[in-house]
Order: structure tokens, then C-alpha cells, then sequence
């Protein structure tokens, strides 16, 4: 499924200047100016037998398309569009569409994720595009983080990734490889994505799938729900065992990672994010 604000329209430019800008052309848009006026003929690179005609015979028309949320527009001809992710589901990662549909970001899962039991993401397009993020259940805890570094930046391997938490550094690794295409450099000056909108602009990795690699042993559907109630469960025992071994139930309130001791925040980290909750099909 296409972006929502994905446009399409007419272009124009000059296959005669040494450089080809698009001009949008429509209603409401100055198009190509003197070019499709008898004023094309006041043009250095108009040659004297060329000056006969209507309009500039330089003048080439094209099928384009653009993003509506974007400003300046950018246009991109549709023998090129199919290499954009505005054509896919991947739209959902852009920063522009994600400042205009959800500018405040969102705790809500979109439904066809897979997760990893150390609480990673995997988003699969039909092109094979993957995106990769850490969910809501380890931003709740956590409430901030301070820092994100990349480890792995490119490749076909493990995506790798420190998280800094209250001082405590947190290396998690996605279980399975895929082919990275990029990191999510906005998260090393904007680490806060991460908690306000972690299935959106706090994506980590990007790249493309391995066939029976990439998806291997992660939960998907209605056993991905079930997982997670399960997960905060556990947490709600681990945190009053920590907390107040005494008190009687209750859920940990968003942010409670920030009242741990270092020592505490290791010990969760290890119980619930670490790879030690990794058990490859090999050896289930």
C-alpha cells in the first residue's frame, strides 16, 4: 500500500540545459514559464531553425510523483518511483508522514509485527524491506534513554545496538541477520524516539530480508499478545521483589527502570533484554 500523501502529476523540463530540473505542471502552477510561450524563442539555447514552433521543441512532459507533506516538493519520475519506500509500507518509518499522522508518536504495535524475546521489533514489507525496533514494553520501562549507539551499521549480520539507561549501558542484539541498509542516525542526537514512539520514527535498523533466516523462531499474532501480557507480568513480579517484597499486586508504573540501582538495572536487563532469552530453533 502506497504512503497516503503520495501525489502524482505533470512535470516539465529541458533536455537541452546542461542541468534537467522538474517543474511541476498543473493548476494553480506557473509550469515551464516562456518555455511553452512564443517567448521560448528569447532562449540562448534555442537554435534560429527551432524558432517556428508554438513552443520550445526542448521542452520534454513527464509523469511524476511527490510527497505532499513535504516542503520544498520533490519530484520523482515514475521510472524511478518503484526504488521509493513511499510505495510500500515503509512509508510508515518516514519522518514526514509520521509528523503529519501521529506528531505527538504512539505506544500502539501496528498488528503485523514479529518479535524477538528480548523485546526487538522485525517489520517485513512484501519488497523484503525490514525495519528493526526495540517495543514499548522495554520504552515503558525504561521511560528515557540517554544514549543509543550502533554497533553494526551495515552489512549482512545481527543488528547490534548499546542503549544507555540511567547511566547503564545495555548492548542488545536482534536475534537473527538480515542485510542492513542503514541506521537511524536521528536517535544518536534524538534518543527520546525511542520511548515516544517506538514503532515509528524509533526505528534502529533498516535493510532487507534473508529467506527462512531473518523471521526465524520469532512471535507473531495472537501468541505475540499473549507473550507480551506474560512478559509484563513477570516484570510486575520481578519489579515488587525488588521494590517492595511486601506489597500486594499492582503493575510498575511507566518509567519505574528510573528508581533502580545500577546493580538492579543490570539484573532486569539480563532477565528480559539480553540474548540470553534467545533459544535457537536448533536447539528448542
Amino acid at each position: 500500500m502506497p504512503c497516503p500523501f503520495l501525489k502524482e502529476g505533470h512535470a516539465q523540463y529541458c533536455h537541452a540545459a546542461p542541468i534537467h530540473k522538474l517543474i511541476l505542471d498543473g493548476p494553480g502552477v506557473s509550469g515551464a514559464g516562456r518555455c511553452t510561450t512564443a517567448d521560448y524563442r528569447t532562449c540562448e539555447l534555442v537554435r534560429k531553425d527551432e524558432a517556428g514552433l508554438v513552443r520550445c521543441p526542448h521542452l520534454e512532459d513527464i509523469d511524476v510523483q511527490y510527497c505532499g507533506a513535504n516542503t520544498p516538493t520533490k519530484l520523482i519520475p515514475f521510472s524511478e518511483s518503484q526504488l521509493s519506500i513511499c510505495m510500500t509500507g515503509g512509508y510508515r518509518f518516514c519522518d514526514s508522514f509520521l509528523s503529519l499522522a501521529r506528531p505527538h508518536g504512539s505506544l500502539t504495535p501496528p498488528p503485523d509485527l514479529l518479535y524477538a524475546p528480548n523485546h526487538f521489533w522485525l517489520a517485513v514489507e512484501e519488497s523484503g524491506l525490514c525495519h528493526v525496533g526495540v517495543d514499548a514494553f522495554l520504552a515503558d520501562f525504561a521511560g528515557s534513554i540517554d544514549g543509543v549507539t550502533f554497533v553494526t551499521t551495515h552489512g549482512t549480520q545481527r543488528p547490534v545496538v548499546t542503549l544507555t539507561v540511567c547511566g547503564v549501558e545495555w548492548p542488545m542484539t536482534f536475534p537473527n541477520p538480515l542485510l542492513i541498509q542503514k541506521v537511524n542516525s536521528h536517535l544518536r542526537s534524538d534518543p527520546k524516539r525511542l520511548t515516544t514512539d517506538p514503532y515509528g520514527s524509533g526505528w534502529l535498523f533498516s535493510g532487507w530480508e534473508l529467506p527462512s533466516q531473518t523471521r526465524a523462531g520469532l512471535i507473531a499474532g495472537p501468541h505475540a499478545a499473549a507473550w507480551q501480557a506474560e512478559e509484563r507480568e513477570r516484570l510486575s513480579h520481578e519489579v515488587h521483589e525488588i521494590l517492595a517484597p511486601c506489597a500486594d499486586g499492582g503493575q510498575p508504573v511507566r518509567g519505574i527502570g528510573q528508581l533502580l540501582s545500577r546493580q538492579q538495572l543490570v539484573c532486569v536487563f539480563q532477565h528480559f533484554f539480553s540474548t540470553r532469552n534467545w533459544v535457537p530453533k536448533d536447539q528448542m
